[in-house]
């Protein structure tokens, strides 16, 4: 009798040992715990890293073309003192193609910035004022310049955000309007890609 009493916190007891024991071992798997990917940064360094592929179709980039691109950067970090997504983009987009062998003097690649990504050109002395922190763009717009990205800010966005000229970051050219830069790389052959 002593022992048909107790049988059921016993079995409560193996039962919550149990599904700890199961999920430890799936926590033990989950996708945050793989170790992390080995990165690649061939010509920006700390930004827009790739994972080394061996792929062998008609996309991989050739290495002796030219490519001509026009990055529509338009959305913003979730926080000041985080990098622009799309900034980052692309520093991945010239890594992706020097892992392919192509060197940067054969990629043209503009930069126009506006709308929500309209912060991420601001100087460093205003960013610090206006979001009390330094700017976490301006490295990585600086290694873009160095790698040949021409990078531009929207004029009519620059004057909506009350951002006057002489607080953007000086690796910055201000365009009159985001709108007439894309139209006229669309007609100079550039292919778009909107970040």
């Amino acid at each position: 009798m002593g022992m048909t009493r107790h049988w059921k916190p016993i079995a409560l007891l193996a039962a919550a040992l149990v599904m700890l024991l199961a999920g430890l071992l799936a926590a033990r798997e989950a996708p945050g715990s793989k170790p992390p990917l080995k990165m690649e940064y061939p010509v920006i360094s700390q930004y827009g890293g790739v994972v080394p592929r061996d792929d062998d179709n008609e996309d991989v980039p050739a290495s002796d073309g030219t490519y001509k691109v026009i990055f529509d950067v338009d959305s913003g970090a979730e926080s000041p003192s985080q990098l622009n997504p799309g900034l980052k983009r692309v520093g991945r987009a010239i890594n992706v193609f020097a892992a392919n062998g192509v060197a940067p003097e054969r990629l043209h690649f503009v930069a126009i910035i506006h709308g929500a990504a309209t912060r991420s050109v601001i100087a460093d002395p205003t960013y610090r004022q206006w979001f009390d922190t330094k700017n976490p763009n301006t490295d990585l717009i600086a290694a873009l310049r160095k790698a040949g990205v021409k990078v531009e800010v929207c004029g009519q966005a620059l004057s909506h955000w009350r951002i006057g000229d002489q607080a953007i970051n000086p690796d910055v050219a201000v365009a009159p309007a985001a709108l007439t830069t894309l139209a006229i790389y669309g007609m100079r052959g550039y292919a778009y890609e909107r970040l």
